[in-house]
């Protein structure tokens, strides 16, 4: 029995991949999530896990002692802080993405754990004019970008000297079920489904937007595969949508075309791309099945 522990699972990403992960009969679920969580997104699986542990992933000891004493195999770490705009705590940022990646990252190191998988973002990036390869130059132009990359140059440090096979991938735009209300998709969806007209920024802003269910498609047959370790892996479509086409996509799937949205209304985001496209080719040679 294969023992995996999620951190972050009782987030959108996490959540989707704790649930996929719980389909397979033949794993052990360990969920590592802050005593103030809100558990709503698992409520209803929280029972199938083999073990739900509250802990502080700041406090080096406490995870060093509940890693220790799992021994799990596998390690997803998808928590992070900084993704929304109120998560504007820079000091949070420091401690929640570098220092708890060091701390659990060690920890899985001196426990034996075979593979370490480690979430990024495309925030680490920057702006680019091309499709981004993930041996661009990274030039990210906010704080949670800058701290998002330090934890991914550490992993990428320790996965290339030490046992622990550890990878990182760099998720762009994924959407769908469990995501935060707030967010587009499901902001699009809930004003649909109310007859309401969507109030969104700009027509002609762009994303590279990846269906969450694929997301954890890839966190789950990346374990299998031969990466390097230390490697990242870009997590996304690999195709440029304007957020008007991708608005256009879901209210042709919910007939709700004669429905369009209110331009202008829903602010802008800081440091607008011009082009937002990764280059999957990475993701496409390791990992075929996901189209």
């Amino acid at each position: 029995m294969r023992k995996i522990l999620v951190t972050g699972a009782t987030g959108f990403v996490g959540a989707n991949l704790v649930r996929a992960l719980l389909a397979k009969p033949d794993l052990e679920i360990y969920i590592l999530a802050r005593r103030t969580s809100d558990l709503w997104r698992i409520a209803d699986v929280k029972q199938q896990l083999k073990q739900l542990i509250y802990c502080n992933l700041e406090d080096r000891a406490e995870v060093f002692e509940i890693i220790d004493k799992a021994k799990p195999n596998v390690v997803y770490h998808v928590a992070t802080y900084g993704g929304f705009p109120s998560q504007s705590n820079h000091s949070q940022m420091l401690q929640s993405n570098i220092q708890a990646t060091m701390n659990l990252l060690d920890a899985s190191i001196s426990s034996g754990v075979a593979t370490f998988i480690n979430t990024g973002t495309s925030s680490e990036y920057g702006l680019k004019n091309h499709p981004i390869k993930e041996t661009d130059l990274c030039e990210p132009v906010n704080f949670y970008g800058i701290t998002k990359l330090a934890a991914t140059n550490y992993c990428t440090m320790l996965g290339k000297t030490s046992e622990t096979k550890v990878c990182t991938l760099r998720l762009f735009s994924p959407y769908g079920e469990l995501e935060d209300p707030s967010r587009l998709y499901p902001s699009i969806v809930n004003s649909l489904l109310s007859n309401e007209r969507p109030k969104l920024s700009r027509p002609q802003s762009v994303r590279d937007f990846i269906a969450i269910e694929k997301v954890a498609q890839v966190y789950l047959d990346i374990i299998d595969t031969d990466f390097s370790s230390g490697d990242i892996i870009n997590v996304a479509s690999g195709e440029q949508q304007t957020i008007e086409q991708f608005y256009n996509s879901i209210a042709l799937k919910l007939d709700k075309t004669h429905l369009q949205p209110i331009w202008g209304e829903a602010p802008p985001r800081a440091n607008e791309p011009q082009m937002w496209q990764a280059d999957v080719s990475k993701l496409k040679s390791l990992l075929p099945q996901i189209k």
